[in-house]
């Protein structure tokens, strides 16, 4: 259990910058700070040059300082402390920095586990089914008993397209058992092996940037037939 949020428990001085213990469970700025003219700064557009050289640039905003970036707050190489609302795409839920996260790492076994980069569904290591069980299994939802473990969001939409796909089909087909012409058919991506299957979506949808979730995504990039309704608009009125 994480514990509770501390309100101006104390202050200190971290790379002379006043942090405060406000709503959180780590130091974090008292308040955003901008100290260049312009967002990105010089030296954000200094490094963005030099990546273009070698990479596409088109979405970079500024380039961070994940040093001294901590709790809710990003620091950015021109000295701005920016509240981060972003959480690069909803995966830093605890915030930058965590002490807790950073311990975890003081552990070879999780250093030798991250550099070895296991093939978990082919040569899971022997901690897997353990750390599946105390980790995971620990806060699924009540009656959920299995688990799938994917490397972000993207992928994780396009196996569960794939798992729906898949279900759907058994239950069309009444069969798990394939024909031969469904296997030689999917083999070149035409029915009835590869079926004109596609999946219902919301418009102002993002479910992430790989070809599958794309199609789900309304962009450019299309690997199935859209099916598109509109959603659901919701009003915020400023307190």
């Amino acid at each position: 259990m994480l514990p509770k949020a501390h309100v101006h428990m104390r202050k200190c001085n971290v790379f002379q910058h006043n942090l405060v213990k406000l709503y959180s469970t780590t130091l974090e700025p008292k308040e955003p700070v901008v100290r260049s003219k312009t967002i990105p700064g010089p030296k954000s557009s200094e490094l963005k040059t030099q990546l273009g050289a070698v990479q596409s640039t088109g979405t970079v905003q500024y380039f961070a300082d994940y040093n001294k970036s901590i709790g809710n707050y990003i620091f950015d190489v021109d000295g701005n402390i920016l509240l981060d609302v972003y959480t690069q795409i909803s995966s830093v839920p605890l915030g930058y920095n965590h002490p807790r996260l950073l311990n975890l790492f003081k552990d070879d076994k999780n250093i030798k586990t991250l550099i070895n980069r296991p093939a978990l569904g082919v040569f899971p290591g022997k901690e897997w089914p353990e750390k599946l069980q105390s980790i995971l299994m620990n806060i699924a939802p009540k009656g959920l008993n299995k688990i799938t473990t994917m490397m972000c969001g993207s992928c994780s939409n396009e196996n569960a397209f794939k798992s729906i796909f898949i279900w759907y089909q058994n239950k069309t087909r009444g069969s798990t058992t394939f024909t031969a012409e469904e296997m030689d058919s999917c083999m070149i991506n035409m029915p009835p092996g590869a079926p004109n299957l596609s999946i219902l979506s919301f418009k102002g949808a993002f479910h992430g940037r790989t070809l599958g979730a794309l199609s789900t995504t309304h962009s450019n990039f299309t690997a199935f037939k859209q099916a598109v309704v509109e959603r659901s608009q919701y009003a915020f009125v400023q307190l």
